[in-house]
């Protein structure tokens, strides 16, 4: 498996060679194509390196291949951290390194003014936490009438009680309209429930188990001889060495 078989384009491929990547991780081979094919995501899996890029990279694609007139937001990322929204804004700006794009993270104690001002010119991507961009909309009104790709990352940790009456009244902004991609790090029926009304015939996405290898041999020996068994050992065998 490599990127081209994901139908990346090449300026998206290029800047993720460039950061080190020889193939997509598993992650990526699984989302990547179905972003592209428009299908909403209820994605679970712990955070790992390459999960971000898992959806950057595909929005970025997907930004690219329609270049609207007008100046709205066009993609809206909530995360529950300003930490988060960092590492994805750091993200967006490695793999669009060859495209044009335009992103805006709104960052908790930034001057509002600067915030925006830079919100009056085009903004593809807007990264945020869900109380940031309700304070900034309070001081004035944002329109987010176009929205065409909403991504929840680390949506467990947003459904909290401290978050999640903002994700609702951020939600009710958007158009029904749109493509959603949920990421939690943890399965549950709490995210379930939530991801249910949000998302439109889903794929489910979730880490391959790790199967345990049962062939191993248990060999008990003494203290003197430990040594020489681990020594002399197959490497091909596992040892469970126990001392008498």
């Amino acid at each position: 498996m490599n990127f081209k078989n994901l139908n990346l384009i090449n300026p998206i491929i290029r800047a993720a060679t460039e950061t080190g990547y020889s193939k997509p991780t598993e992650i990526q081979a699984d989302v990547i194509p179905q972003i592209l094919m428009g299908r909403d995501i209820l994605g679970f899996g712990p955070k790992e390196p390459g999960k971000t890029a898992a959806f950057t990279m595909p929005v970025i694609q997907l930004l690219k291949k329609s270049a609207p007139e007008h100046k709205e937001i066009r993609t809206l990322v909530l995360t529950p951290t300003q930490e988060i929204a960092v590492e994805i804004e750091e993200d967006f700006r490695i793999y669009s390194k060859y495209l044009p794009l335009s992103q805006l993270t709104i960052h908790d104690g930034t001057s509002q003014g600067n915030q925006l001002a830079a919100l009056r010119v085009r903004v593809d991507v807007l990264i945020t936490t869900p109380a940031a961009l309700l304070e900034l909309i309070n001081q004035r009104p944002i329109s987010l009438s176009r929205i065409e790709i909403l991504v929840l990352d680390e949506a467990d940790k947003m459904l909290d009680t401290n978050f999640v009456n903002d994700v609702k009244k951020v939600i009710k902004l958007l158009p029904h309209k749109r493509q959603t991609l949920l990421f939690s790090s943890v399965i549950s029926d709490k995210v379930k429930r939530f991801a249910d009304p949000l998302l439109s015939n889903p794929v489910e996405i979730k880490p391959t188990p790790i199967e345990k290898n049962a062939d191993h041999t248990v060999i008990p020996v003494g203290k003197k001889e430990k040594t020489d068994r681990l020594y002399n050992a197959d490497p091909l065998q596992y040892f469970n060495i126990i001392t008498k």
